[in-house]
């Protein structure tokens, strides 16, 4: 079974109450929160109260700031209890599934060496946080990042380049197939897997390749178009994303899809007239 959802963006100033009930009236699932849009513990019971009244459930995107493999012990230790501050609101949103991200590290002289202390750093950061969101029967769905985009290995190839990645950019520990495979030998067959397939885009990942090396792991998606000027984000059917090629890969899993679109008529578009409407309009449900 699928479910379907649209995540609650960065810049959306309009009335909470207004936007549930735009999404409960294009046959949504769920609504994904996070950042600024996740309440403190004395508001929960409003959103809860909302999430009601509009039949919708919740999921929860972590805050992508709170860096995982930083190399500062102090920072590091106040980013985990940032991540475990936000998932003490699934308990009361009844939030069964997060979405993670695992952190970055700044390049420098020691490319290869800040890489696998990250990984360490990171490692054991999630073991602290799989075993407080188990307590609470929360999933957590690893996302992987991009930050090397169409433009830069496309359209501006005379960009500096040391070893494959482009000098001054933070470096994503997880990024592409690599990534994913060295994650999973390290935590297990346990780790979840959630695919932002415009980051795929982005980064110029194989989609097909990249879901058949998270396989069963797959947790979610996170959906927008993307184009090779490096914009993402966009309504779905307007870029490079290959939908009709995503869903066929996806048919036999079980799993959640999150539109990330950053307007409301962005968001009605791509539900709507997009073939993400074959499986969450109203009228595709009767």
């Amino acid at each position: 079974m699928k479910t379907i959802g649209v995540a609650l963006y960065n810049n959306f100033r309009g009335s909470l109450e207004s936007f549930l009930s735009f999404l409960h009236s294009l046959g949504v699932d769920y609504v994904e929160i996070g950042k600024e849009w996740i309440p403190p513990r004395g508001e929960a019971s409003r959103m809860s109260d909302l999430l009601d009244i509009y039949d919708l459930k919740a999921n929860l995107h972590v805050s992508y700031h709170y860096n995982l493999a930083e190399s500062d012990k102090r920072r590091w230790k106040r980013n985990i209890l940032g991540v475990l501050g936000d998932l003490g609101v699934c308990h009361d949103l009844n939030i069964s599934n997060a979405v993670l991200h695992c952190g970055w590290i700044d390049r420098d002289d020691n490319f290869s060496q800040a890489i696998e202390e990250g990984f360490d750093n990171f490692l054991e950061a999630y073991g602290i946080i799989e075993d407080f969101a188990n307590d609470f029967g929360v999933n957590i769905g690893l996302e992987n990042q991009s930050s090397i985009g169409w433009q830069h290995n496309i359209l501006s190839p005379s960009k500096n380049f040391v070893n494959g990645n482009l000098e001054g950019w933070e470096q994503y520990i997880y990024q592409n197939r690599e990534d994913a495979e060295k994650i999973r030998n390290l935590i297990g067959e346990k780790v979840l897997f959630v695919l932002d397939v415009g980051h795929l885009g982005l980064y110029g990942e194989n989609l097909e390749e990249m879901i058949k090396t998270v396989g069963k792991n797959l947790l979610g998606i996170h959906i927008h178009d993307f184009d090779l000027e490096g914009r993402d984000h966009l309504p779905l059917g307007t870029g490079k994303l290959q939908m009709d090629k995503l869903f066929s890969l996806t048919k036999n899993n079980d799993l959640f899809i999150t539109l990330e679109n950053r307007s409301v008529s962005h968001v009605k578009y791509s539900i709507l007239h997009s073939p993400l409407a074959r499986l969450c309009h109203p009228i595709n449900k009767l």
